[in-house]
């Protein structure tokens, strides 16, 4: 279905090349645990990189990461993710894109015990609406990933120990950043 979208639009994308950087200005996260979800205030950070071709696709790289307490339960999650994305406009620029999650970690604190894992799924989809200034262009944007890690294990007297239960996380971003046109 991307493939069809983004040879359908092929006729509109300008012929500029763009190198763009975007950081997180603000966010808001759910957990899901044990079947309950919660919508809590957790530190977010992150950027993305993306290159545009001419021809509007663009292939990017963006990492997120988020921590926070919730329920006495200490959360760190950490994920990066492959972006492919489609631009329109030459100088008021329009681009929309989905990334796959390729890595990732997660900690629990639970009890004092620190549980880890680097099994993480998961996939974004973003928007940016790139306004011109000065040969270049300001990016003001929205990302939701959509995150599930799983297998969360430590070692608890010599034995590995799994918590059953995957946690999920839901992250809406607000981002901002620059690109340089050439």
């Amino acid at each position: 279905t991307a493939i069809i979208l983004l040879i359908g639009f092929y006729a509109t994308a300008d012929e500029v090349w763009r190198l763009r950087y975007s950081t997180l200005i603000s966010g808001e996260n759910e957990i899901t645990r044990d079947s309950s979800s919660s919508s809590v205030e957790l530190i977010t950070s992150g950027h993305s990189v993306n290159f545009v071709f001419a021809n509007g696709i663009g292939l990017g790289f963006a990492t997120t990461m988020t921590n926070g307490n919730l329920e006495d339960i200490s959360y760190k999650f950490k994920n990066s993710s492959l972006d492919l994305s489609y631009t329109i406009g030459s100088s008021l620029s329009f681009t929309l894109g989905a990334g796959k999650m390729i890595n990732g970690r997660g900690e629990i604190i639970l009890n004092g015990v620190n549980y880890v894992t680097e099994s993480v799924f998961g996939e974004s989809v973003f928007l940016n609406l790139g306004i011109p200034f000065f040969g270049g262009e300001f990016l003001l944007g929205y990302r939701q990933d959509n995150s599930e890690f799983k297998n969360y294990q430590c070692q608890m007297s010599g034995k590995s120990v799994i918590l059953a239960e995957p946690v999920k996380l839901i992250s809406g971003q607000i981002n901002a950043g620059i690109g340089f046109l050439f």
